[in-house]
């Protein structure tokens, strides 16, 4: 198979000297992404500072059940269904039949939130009883469908800086919401009303963001009835190998809710949250990455951004998470939430493990071999489940933490054997 910006070899190989240019010339590509996700990072970081400090361990441990109900299904839904998007409109497909997509998978997950909302299950979601303001909530999911194809048509046009501006602007409006909210009243309804603001705000402006910059054609019901058969090919392996993953994603909180109580809920989540600044050194880099993948000219040198860059950043990460955990935790949190160190640290090993090998899921994407990635999700999700199994009666949400890094570790370790096999040639 031919390899497509695949470098030269698997990162082990022997490396002749990045020239600093090569360096300048990363850094100059991805500053506004750089400084978007800083932005994002300290603004959440500051977020969940506040909202933990005015809500306590217990309503933190509620407002995140409550939220992972709509993100379970819409996730299953569509999630990274900017990857059909950009995969489509390589095909030069209307970006107005794009965004109808969204809003009818939108519409399906709300339906499929609210009969999860009139069943036994909703307790395990911490929502004991329906309240107007979740149907709401659910409801503002369906516009926030429409960033995924912004984002596509963004990263397809190189438009970086737009992308980063729209990303640090949706974030700060949530951050406004939900602070100035559980300000007033610190309550679980607050919280997510001002969810709602930021769901409603993303979904919206990204829509107009884009469509004032693209040209949209008529539309025309055959020609959309053409676009969803041809993407549905798409559409279907990036289903599949999002909801493989699910499980492990989100199935957590829940297992914890399970075993104990809403407090262990509430310091597994804050460890996870202060872990999550990780996520965001791969969200600047994500996009870059598509955006080299998706033009043919481009010769995007991995092997060198592995060594040069990862490597670096990921031993920094590394140590400031070890040696300062516990004062980070104080600082952003409080006394009472020094038990989430335990669980960050296991967790921590698993995040950077992903830091270091992200890149190879956008290598598979852009050689038509993600069905392996899927597999590759197939063991991510069965490592969780086995290792939860024998580990969080005993440990709890530390066994969870565990399980999710081991199961983490064996999806990546598969994903770098199909990446030698079949990439590299």
């Amino acid at each position: 198979m031919a390899c497509r910006g695949s470098g030269v070899q698997i990162p082990s190989a022997p490396l002749n000297k990045m020239n600093i240019s090569f360096v300048r010339e990363i850094l100059k590509q991805t500053k506004d992404l750089i400084l978007s996700q800083f932005f994002v990072a300290a603004v959440s970081l500051l977020q969940v500072s506040l909202v933990v400090k005015l809500l306590g361990v217990e309503k933190y441990g509620i407002v995140t059940l409550i939220v992972t109900l709509p993100s379970l299904v819409f996730r299953a839904l569509h999630s990274k269904n900017s990857d059909v998007t950009l995969l489509t409109l390589n095909e030069k497909s209307s970006v107005l039949y794009s965004y109808l997509f969204d809003m009818l998978i939108g519409l399906v997950a709300f339906l499929i939130c609210l009969s999860a909302l009139n069943l036994p299950i909703k307790n395990y979601f911490g929502i004991p009883k329906i309240e107007t303001y979740i149907v709401i909530y659910f409801g503002s999911r369906i516009l926030q469908t429409f960033s995924e194809t912004s984002k596509a048509w963004l990263i397809s046009s190189n438009s970086l800086r737009k992308f980063s501006v729209l990303e640090s602007l949706s974030v700060a409006v949530r951050f406004i919401a939900i602070v100035s909210l559980i300000s007033i009243t610190p309550s679980v309804e607050n919280y997510i009303i001002g969810q709602t603001v930021y769901s409603i705000f993303y979904g919206v402006s990204s829509l107009f963001y884009v469509v004032n910059n693209i040209k949209i054609h008529r539309f025309v019901f055959k020609d959309f009835k053409k676009y969803l058969r041809s993407t549905f090919s798409h559409y279907k392996s990036i289903r599949l190998n999002q909801i493989i993953g699910l499980i492990p994603q989100h199935f957590d909180v829940i297992v914890i809710s399970i075993i104990s109580d809403y407090s262990s809920v509430g310091i597994y989540r804050f460890a996870k949250r202060l872990i999550e600044p990780v996520n965001y050194i791969v969200a600047i880099f994500n996009p870059w990455i598509q955006s080299k993948l998706s033009r043919v000219e481009e010769n995007f040198d991995i092997q060198t951004f592995f060594i040069k860059f990862l490597i670096p950043v990921a031993s920094v990460v590394t140590l400031f998470y070890v040696l300062f955990g516990k004062t980070f935790i104080e600082i952003v949190g409080s006394e009472e939430f020094l038990k989430s160190y335990e669980p960050l640290v296991i967790l921590l090993i698993g995040y950077v493990t992903f830091l270091l090998t992200f890149w190879v899921r956008q290598l598979l994407l852009f050689n038509n071999l993600i069905i392996f990635h899927t597999y590759g999700k197939l063991i991510y999700t069965f490592s969780f489940i086995f290792f939860s199994l024998i580990l969080s009666p005993a440990y709890g949400y530390n066994g969870i933490a565990l399980s999710l890094t081991i199961a983490i570790i064996f999806q990546k370790l598969f994903e770098i054997r199909i990446y030698r096999k079949k990439v590299i040639q």
